[in-house]
């Protein structure tokens, strides 16, 4: 095959692959779950649910048969955790469960459950709310202008956290405020505030009062409301309205399970024995990662040969959300990438 050909194809790969490779994060707290605890008569409930939600958050998928086909594999919900502890987070008591990685996912290889690494999915509400008591204003985390706010914005977090997940709200500086104050009229709000930030997707929801004890919802929800209780009917119909959106989001982080790659791994700038073991450590949590061997070394170079469940393009979209690595090179022809190691 010529260079030029090479070349070509290596271009278009990439194009297709970066194209392809959503914004995502990296969630930290991958294997920790957070569930609420109303008493210590109350563990053994909450240690089950903090199980499902670990399933929950692992598989993408927030249908219960993930759990009972590994309950019905003989497994105890309880055998998954390595231990568990009671916090007080925003003056509520959680139980705080530290799950076994590596048993997770050997587990879920054995049954054919497909899984998702530590590259999340970003997503960016603009919640724009209209009470007719006052200016209509954007929902922030950092401004609260009611308890209707609140509830909003702690349901934001619950889900963020159970399923793994980043659901934002945009944070208004001097300047933010300022332009879109003086530009009202002709700057479309929601285009500038998304412009600011970088995100998977965005959601727009408008909350109108127009009347008494009457209100509509419109962008990408579209409900009208009579009645006394709408903070409460708008928090349930929102709940359902995350919980499948994150579904449909969480589908394109899926390592395919049933394929198995061999790949080889280049990172450039390891310049001391800290430097190798952090490198290192990042490619042994990737998710998809069956076996790991250093292939050679060379000065301030190490090239490794790892077997991967899934595909290149899977190791791809986990590197990317990582801040201390930098894809340089991708090479289709060669299943091969150079990365830059950074402190």
């Amino acid at each position: 095959m010529s260079n030029f050909v090479k070349s070509t194809k290596h271009i278009i790969f990439c194009l297709i692959i970066f194209s392809n490779t959503s914004f995502g994060k990296e969630f930290d707290e991958l294997f920790i779950i957070y569930e609420p605890i109303e008493s210590a008569s109350m563990i053994e409930k909450s240690i089950n649910n903090s199980f499902n939600s670990m399933i929950y958050r692992l598989s993408g998928n927030s249908s219960p048969s993930n759990i009972w086909k590994i309950i019905n594999a003989g497994n105890a919900r309880k055998d998954f955790i390595k231990s568990y502890s009671i916090k007080n987070l925003r003056e509520e008591s959680f139980l705080q469960v530290y799950f076994d990685r590596d048993l997770l996912i050997r587990k879920f290889n054995e049954l054919s459950i497909p899984v998702i690494g530590n590259s999340r999915p970003v997503v960016l509400f603009l919640v724009r709310i209209d009470s007719g008591s006052k200016d209509p204003y954007y929902l922030s985390a950092s401004e609260l202008n009611s308890n209707f706010d609140s509830l909003i914005i702690n349901l934001l977090k619950d889900i963020s956290l159970s399923r793994g997940v980043f659901l934002e709200l945009p944070e208004f500086d001097l300047f933010n405020k300022n332009e879109l104050s003086k530009n009202k009229k002709l700057l479309n709000s929601n285009k500038f505030i998304a412009s600011q930030y970088k995100s998977d997707s965005i959601i727009q929801i408008n909350i109108t009062n127009i009347g008494i004890n009457n209100w509509t919802i419109d962008g990408d929800i579209n409900q009208s409301y009579q009645g006394n209780d709408f903070e409460d009917f708008f928090i349930d119909t929102f709940d359902k309205f995350l919980g499948l959106k994150v579904d449909n989001l969480l589908k394109d982080y899926l390592i395919d399970i049933s394929k198995e790659n061999l790949i080889t791994i280049s990172i450039s700038n390891i310049n001391n024995f800290d430097n190798y073991k952090k490198s290192k450590m990042i490619i042994e949590n990737l998710i998809g990662i069956k076996d790991i061997d250093i292939s050679k070394f060379k000065i301030n170079k190490i090239t490794y040969k790892i077997k991967i469940f899934g595909d290149i393009s899977d190791v791809i979209k986990a590197l990317s959300s990582n801040s201390f690595i930098e894809i340089d090179d991708i090479f289709i022809d060669t299943n091969s990438l150079e990365l830059t190691y950074n402190e």
